[in-house]
């Protein structure tokens, strides 16, 4: 008399099947992280040009009014992670129309990606021609 058991364990198919989702999961995983890596590098030098397009306007407004005219530098900035980049700034300074005591200036920074693709980050303000006085309180 021929008796049929009941199988326990796993079949070489379903192992092979079990490989194959694995080995799939692991390839897409490590596919997503040369992206991650290279969505990071530019965030952190998008940081950093906003960063020094700031400094830029800072200095514009602390100079006087008659002063403030366009230009163009060349700045290396180190990142935390120890890479760096050269960032092209410029600003430009425009005299208000209609006769208002302000002048619009634009700060662009541009630099070339690990991808070797131009980014430009845009910041702009308006600066007046009002001095600051003292006030005094009695």
């Amino acid at each position: 008399m021929t008796r049929v058991g009941h199988q326990t364990g796993f079949s070489l198919l379903e192992m092979l099947i079990t490989i194959i989702v694995l080995a799939s999961g692991l390839l897409a995983i490590g596919s997503m992280y040369g992206a991650i890596l290279n969505a990071n590098t530019l965030s952190k030098q998008r940081s950093e040009a906003v960063v020094l397009a700031e400094k830029k306007l800072e200095e514009l407004r602390g100079q006087s009014y008659a002063t403030l005219v366009s230009a163009t530098d060349t700045v290396t900035a180190a990142s935390s992670s120890g890479s760096s980049a050269n960032y092209q700034r410029s600003w430009s300074v425009a005299t208000a129309s209609g006769g208002l005591a302000y002048k619009d200036v634009g700060v662009t920074v541009t630099w070339t990606d690990n991808k070797n693709q131009s980014q430009n980050i845009v910041l702009s303000t308006r600066i007046s021609n009002v001095s600051a006085t003292p006030v005094t309180i009695p």
